[in-house]
């Protein structure tokens, strides 16, 4: 673990997941080894984002031309449009992003690295983690798992997001 990452920060952080047919879920991270709810998918499921390039706060233009332009890059990969959103526990700090489903984590983390993040998400059957995009190093915890309304990606329903 390096100390310049935000280690103690990931681990209060909750995602929220959303597939195109409205399917959605809320994953926070659990002591490591205990999985609470059912892993909806065989393979594992990639969180990834373009917001605040190296944990530097842009504005909020800033970081929504970015969400955009990593959104035409994932189509233009063939890969349909999931939401997957971070955000801190106590909602000062969270960020729009797309969850990537049968995909390779290296091709995740390729992307991440491009788009200057110091980690991507990875949420299996075994664990959620936090993984650093330059080095590859994994902080993995449990998970648990909550139901979500079903809706549209990125309505952001529950508030997760404050454009400021």
């Amino acid at each position: 673990m390096t100390d310049s990452f935000p280690i103690s920060a990931w681990r209060q952080t909750w995602l929220r997941i959303v597939s195109p047919l409205g399917e959605a879920w809320a994953v926070h991270p659990a002591e490591e080894g205990k999985m609470e709810g059912e892993f909806p998918y065989e393979s594992p499921i990639h969180v990834i984002t373009a917001w605040n390039p190296e944990s530097t706060k842009l504005t909020c233009s800033e970081n929504g031309d970015r969400h955009r332009r990593l959104q035409i890059q994932l189509q233009g990969l063939g890969e349909e449009i999931w939401e997957g959103t971070g955000s801190a526990i106590d909602g000062q700090w969270a960020e729009e992003g797309f969850a990537r489903v049968g995909t390779s984590l290296e091709s995740s983390l390729a992307i991440g690295c491009q788009w200057k993040q110091d980690s991507i998400w990875e949420w299996s059957t075994n664990g959620l983690a936090a993984i650093e995009c330059i080095s590859g190093v994994r902080h993995q915890w449990g998970w648990v798992l909550a139901a979500l309304p079903s809706r549209q990606p990125f309505d952001d329903l529950e508030g997760m997001i404050r454009h400021q």
